[in-house]
C-alpha cells in the first residue's frame, strides 16, 4: 500500500504549485524528469551553462525506459538475434523485457517507451505462426495509439520472394501509423544477415543508451559474441559429412524424382531432435557455371574478390554466389545494364512486371540469354548475392540411427523456353553427390515442431516430402515405446510409383506404431483426391481424436496451397463436428496453435 509523505514545507524548495504538477505526471515522464534533474545538477555544481547543448550535459545520469525486445520468428533466426539484442542491452546496463509476439500481451505496447520488433516473413508476405494473431491485431482496429512512443524494426526475409521482408514492413508501418516514431531507420536484412544485424543491434543500444543518458554508449559495431549458434557445428561452420546411400525411391514412370539419402554425421558429436532441419551447402551445377561464363563473355579464370576472398570466376560461381534463386534487385540492376532500349524494355515487361510468375521458373542464365550483356568478372560476381544453404526436414530419428541423418529429397525444376531448369541444391544432393563424397551440413533447431511431451496422440499430414519430419516422429515413438496414438496422412500422384517407405508403414501397422494411415494419390482416378479431401471423409474420427484425445495435429509440405487447403478442412471439421460457429472454429483452431496442439513446418 503507497504511504504518503509529508515534509515539513520549509524543507520543500517547491511552490505548492509546481509540487502538485509534478505529482500529476505518469511514471514515465517522473524517471525522466529525475535523470534531467540531476544532470542539470551536476552540470549547474560544475560551472557548465547549460542550454540547447543539454542532452551532452545530462549524460551522466541513466534514466530507464521502459523497454521490450519482439520477436516473430518461424524457425528461430529471429529469435535468437531478439535474444542477442537483449543480451547486449543488459551487459550496458540498459533494462529491457524480451518476449515472443505470441506471448506478449499486444495491448500493453501503450505502456512501452521503446519498442525493438526482429520479425522474420515466412513464404509469400506471411508472418510466422506464432505471430499471426500479434499482427492481425496490430494492424486492426483495436491496435492502441503509441504516441511518445520509440520503435526499431529488424526484419529477415528472403529476397527470393516476391514480398521480401513485408512482415517486419508491415510493423513497422503499423508502429508508425500508431503514432510511433523510428529510433532508428528499419533494417532488412536477407540471407546473409549476420554482420549487419550485429551492426543494427550495436546502432540500436547506442541510441537507447543517448536517450536515456547513459555513459553505455559505443559507436562501435560489436559483434554479440553469441552471434553463432551454440555448438561446435553451425552454418558459419558446417561439418564436412559423407554420403551414405543415396537412392531413388520413386518409381519408373513417376511424375516425380524422389531420393531418400543418408549422411554419416561420425565423429561430429552433432545431436538433433525429430521435427529439426538439415542445412546443406550445395554447390552449383559445373556445366550451368560454364554456360553462364560463357554467355557473360567471359573465361572462367579470371580473379575475382568474393567478401575479402581471392578466388577465380569459375570457383566463385561454383560455390560463393547464387546462380539459381533470382530476387527483385538483382533483376532491376541487371535491367539498367542492358544497352539495347528495346531489349530493356522487353525484360523489364517480362522479368519485372510479372516478378512472381518470372522468379519461379527462370535463372541468371535466362537473364542473359533474353538480354545479353558482356561483363566484366567482378561486375558480375558484385551483382550476385551469397549462396544460401538449403534447408530440409530431417526423415530420421538420432535414436534409431545413431550418428546418422537421413533426407528426403525431390528434384526441383522447371521448364521454360530456354530448357529445363533444376534447383541447386536438389540437383547438387540428387544428380551430384554419390556415396562417400562429402556434404557440408548444419543442424538448424526447430523447437516450434516437435512431439508433445505428454505422449498425447498425434495426427501427421504431410504429401510428398512432406512425409519426412514424420518418417523421424514415428522412429523416435517406436525408440521410446512410446503409448500415444499415430495417424498418418500421406498423399502423391500414384500409388504404384509414389507411395514413399511403403514397406516401413506397412512394417509400423504390423507392429502398431502407426494405428492409422489414410492415403491421397491423386491421380489414380479421375477425380483428384488429396490429404485435405481425406481429412474430410474421416472428419467424426478426427474430431475426436482432437476434442476428446488430446491429439496434437502436424502439417508438413507446401504452404502456398496444400497447407491452406489442410486447415480450411480442418476448420470445416471443426464448425461442423464440433457443432461451433465460423468464428468459434477459428478461436478454436486458434487455441489449438498457442497450446502447441497445432504446429506446422511449411514452405
Amino acid at each position: 500500500m503507497n504511504k504518503k509523505v509529508d515534509f515539513p514545507q520549509d524543507a520543500l524548495p517547491l511552490s505548492d504549485e509546481l509540487l502538485n504538477r509534478v505529482r500529476g505526471f505518469e511514471s514515465k515522464e517522473l524517471y525522466w524528469l529525475s535523470g534531467y534533474c540531476s544532470g542539470l545538477a551536476d552540470a549547474k555544481l560544475g560551472g557548465v551553462i547549460v542550454g540547447e547543448n543539454l542532452p551532452q550535459a545530462v549524460a551522466s545520469s541513466a534514466v530507464t525506459l521502459k523497454t521490450v525486445v519482439l520477436y516473430a520468428s518461424q524457425s528461430g533466426n529471429a529469435e535468437q538475434l531478439a535474444g542477442q539484442l537483449h543480451q547486449s542491452l543488459t551487459q550496458k546496463g540498459l533494462q529491457a523485457d524480451l518476449a515472443s509476439t505470441a506471448e506478449f500481451k499486444a495491448n500493453k505496447l501503450k505502456e512501452q517507451q521503446v519498442i525493438l520488433m526482429v520479425a522474420s516473413t515466412h513464404g509469400e508476405g506471411e508472418p510466422p505462426d506464432d505471430a499471426m494473431d500479434f499482427h492481425e491485431f496490430i494492424l486492426g482496429k483495436r491496435a492502441p495509439k503509441l504516441s511518445d512512443v520509440k520503435h526499431a524494426v529488424l526484419s529477415l526475409g528472403d529476397s527470393s520472394y516476391e514480398f521480401f521482408c513485408q512482415t517486419g514492413k508491415d510493423f513497422d508501418q503499423a508502429f508508425t501509423k500508431l503514432g510511433s516514431s523510428a529510433l532508428i531507420e528499419r533494417l532488412d536484412c536477407d540471407l546473409d544477415y549476420e554482420q549487419a544485424a550485429a551492426d543494427w543491434i550495436a546502432k540500436v543500444v547506442d541510441k537507447i543508451a543517448e536517450l536515456s543518458g547513459s555513459q553505455a554508449a559505443s559507436t562501435a559495431a560489436e559483434v554479440p559474441a553469441s552471434l553463432a549458434k551454440v555448438g561446435a557445428y553451425s552454418k558459419e561452420k558446417p561439418f564436412t559429412a559423407t554420403i551414405l546411400e543415396n537412392q531413388k525411391i520413386t518409381g519408373r514412370g513417376s511424375v516425380k524424382n524422389i531420393h531418400h539419402i543418408e549422411i554419416s554425421l561420425e565423429g561430429s558429436g552433432i545431436s538433433y531432435q525429430p521435427g529439426d532441419s538439415l542445412g546443406v551447402w550445395a554447390k552449383n551445377n559445373v556445366d550451368l557455371v560454364t554456360e553462364i561464363i560463357q554467355l557473360s563473355g567471359l573465361q572462367g579464370d579470371e580473379p575475382v574478390v568474393v567478401k575479402d576472398a581471392n578466388r577465380t570466376l569459375r570457383e566463385a560461381l561454383t560455390e560463393n554466389l547464387e546462380v539459381t534463386l533470382l530476387n527483385k534487385t538483382l533483376i532491376s540492376e541487371y535491367v539498367e545494364l542492358v544497352g539495347d532500349e528495346t531489349l530493356k524494355k522487353q525484360l523489364k515487361e517480362i522479368a519485372l512486371d510479372n516478378f512472381s510468375d518470372f522468379i519461379n521458373n527462370h535463372q541468371l542464365v535466362d537473364l542473359l540469354v533474353l538480354a545479353p550483356v558482356k561483363f566484366d568478372a567482378q561486375q558480375l560476381v558484385d551483382l550476385l548475392k551469397p549462396i544460401k544453404p538449403r534447408m530440409y526436414s530431417i526423415a530420421s530419428s538420432l535414436e534409431a540411427n545413431p550418428e546418422e541423418v537421413h533426407l528426403t529429397v525431390a528434384l526441383a525444376e522447371s521448364i521454360n523456353a530456354g530448357g529445363t531448369r533444376k534447383g541447386a541444391a536438389s540437383q547438387f544432393l540428387l544428380e551430384t553427390l554419390q556415396e562417400d563424397d562429402e556434404v557440408l551440413v548444419f543442424v538448424d533447431a526447430n523447437k516450434h515442431f516437435k512431439l508433445p511431451e505428454n505422449n498425447k496422440p498425434i495426427i501427421m499430414i504431410g504429401p510428398g516430402t512432406g512425409i519426412a519430419p514424420f518418417r523421424a516422429f514415428l522412429q523416435q515413438r517406436q525408440e521410446e515405446s512410446a503409448t500415444g496414438k499415430n495417424w498418418l496422412f500421406f498423399g502423391n500422384p500414384n500409388f504404384n510409383t509414389d507411395f514413399l517407405y511403403q514397406t516401413e508403414w506397412q512394417g509400423m501397422l504390423k507392429e502398431g506404431v502407426l494405428n492409422e494411415i489414410s492415403l491421397a494419390f491423386s491421380r489414380d482416378q479421375e477425380n483428384k483426391i488429396y490429404v485435405q479431401d481425406k481429412l474430410l471423409e474421416n472428419a467424426e474420427t478426427v474430431w475426436r481424436w482432437i476434442s476428446e484425445e488430446q491429439a496434437a495435429i502436424y502439417v508438413c509440405g507446401d504452404m502456398s496451397r496444400m497447407a491452406k487447403d489442410v486447415e480450411q478442412a480442418l476448420l470445416t471439421i471443426i464448425q461442423k463436428q464440433g457443432n461451433r460457429s465460423e468464428d468459434d472454429a477459428k478461436a478454436f483452431l486458434k487455441q489449438l496453435k498457442q497450446d502447441k496442439k497445432y504446429q506446422r513446418d511449411v514452405y
